[in-house]
């Protein structure tokens, strides 16, 4: 995730403690995808380490609101025995009517938001954690990432990135044995999209595609191990010129049948003459970037250069 500013003011001592509860040592460690975020959206998955191998009746709040246990991982939070070992991990879903503020679309907001996280353990509560929220905070999912059963939780050694989880229409992932082709209709999968029309229930997978309120924009660079961008217009030329726009996907919006899971379709541009294959050290040679009203990120892939 690539944050634009911070707006959004977080007071810790301003919230009495947990609802009168006992208020025990704090049992988290860290949070996010890999190691440790704090900016979260309306519906977002995040994964939530707790220290030790923890038991019991496990449950977490945001804002006062019910913060779903989507998956516990006791014991072991990821696959880095360095980092995670001893770590329970558990992924929670942000609730959808968590307060997100004015974001960044509007520059001369500046809420004061009371927002934190209460993760308790057999009825004890933790030490209250800072939140930032946001309308969007957008992250593509890969292979690495903790709220997938598979994820490792860190990243590849000798610094490769994690292979992002964008797929054909088949649902079989792109990449450089499989490259995307120009003009081929693709699905990136991601998290933290936000509010969607019509809303859906906190914890409860989607019955049906369902769009987001927000409206994103994309950004295709093809150059190779190219960073995320956030999507900008570009300028206008002239005084007469029509306006330029960004291309924004087919479709974005939660994938049926899964709990804040979003999918984003696009279609893959076709690539410009003298764009090489991925080889060697060439991991992608187009990086897509889908960018919202306060955050933004990308996914390197593979396409089959031009004929």
């Amino acid at each position: 995730m690539r944050h634009l500013a911070v707006l959004l003011v977080l007071c810790a001592a301003c919230l009495p403690a947990a609802h009168g509860q006992n208020v025990s040592a704090n049992p988290v460690t860290g949070m996010g995808y890999l190691y440790p975020s704090i900016a979260v959206a309306p519906g977002q998955l995040i994964t939530v380490f707790l220290a030790g191998n923890t038991q019991g009746d496990i449950g977490a709040t945001v804002q006062g609101l019910p913060a779903p246990l989507l998956e516990v991982r006791p014991g072991s939070g990821c696959a880095s025995a360095s980092i995670c070992s001893g770590l329970t991990a558990i992924t929670i879903q942000i609730p959808y009517e968590l307060n997100p503020g004015c974001g960044f679309i509007n520059p001369v907001c500046n809420v004061v938001l009371l927002t934190q996280l209460i993760v308790t353990v057999n009825g004890v509560a933790g030490a209250p954690i800072d939140l930032m929220p946001l309308p969007d905070q957008v992250h593509i999912l890969t292979a690495c990432d903790t709220v997938l059963p598979s994820g490792s939780g860190t990243a590849p050694v000798g610094g490769l990135p994690c292979a992002p989880l964008v797929t054909h229409a088949d649902g079989s992932l792109v990449t450089a044995g499989s490259p995307a082709q120009g003009g081929e209709e693709v699905v990136a999968y991601a998290v933290g999209l936000g509010l969607t029309t019509p809303a859906v229930k906190t914890g409860q997978a989607a019955s049906a595609a369902t769009p987001t309120s927000e409206t994103f924009y994309l950004d295709f660079n093809f150059r190779p191990n190219a960073l995320a961008a956030q999507p900008i217009l570009p300028a206008v030329g002239s005084c007469c010129a029509p306006t330029p726009t960004l291309p924004v996907p087919l479709y974005s919006g939660l994938a049926p049948g899964y709990a804040g899971l979003y999918q984003v379709n696009f279609v893959v541009p076709p690539p410009p003459a003298g764009v090489a294959a991925c080889a060697g050290t060439t991991q992608s040679n187009l990086t897509v970037s889908l960018g919202g009203q306060s955050s933004f990120d990308g996914a390197g892939i593979c396409v089959a250069p031009s004929q």
